[in-house]
């Protein structure tokens, strides 16, 4: 084996271990209703009327509704989260 051949080796070895752990990062980055909840220390009731309300995105999977960290995170910045609560 060549120089070239180990360092192209080491290269597309080193990508796939990157995308590999960006997939399991966008992976965790998906939080499930009760996720969510913990995550802003709120109640399902809350939660699902800010959902309806439209301040907070979500998206579904089937029957299932899942909410995304950074998107959540953004949500509560631009409608100061105590915005929210009030409408609980």
């Amino acid at each position: 084996m060549t120089v070239e051949e180990l360092q192209e080796l080491i290269k597309t070895s080193v990508k796939q271990c990157l995308n590999e752990a960006n997939q399991k990062k966008q992976e965790k980055e998906l939080l499930s209703f009760k996720e969510t909840c913990e995550y802003l220390g709120c109640s399902r009731s809350a939660l699902n009327s800010w959902k309806a309300a439209g301040k907070i995105p979500y998206k579904r999977m089937g029957k299932r509704v899942f909410f995304s960290k950074s998107e959540v995170t953004e949500a509560m910045k631009e409608s100061n989260y105590a915005k929210l609560q009030s409408l609980n």
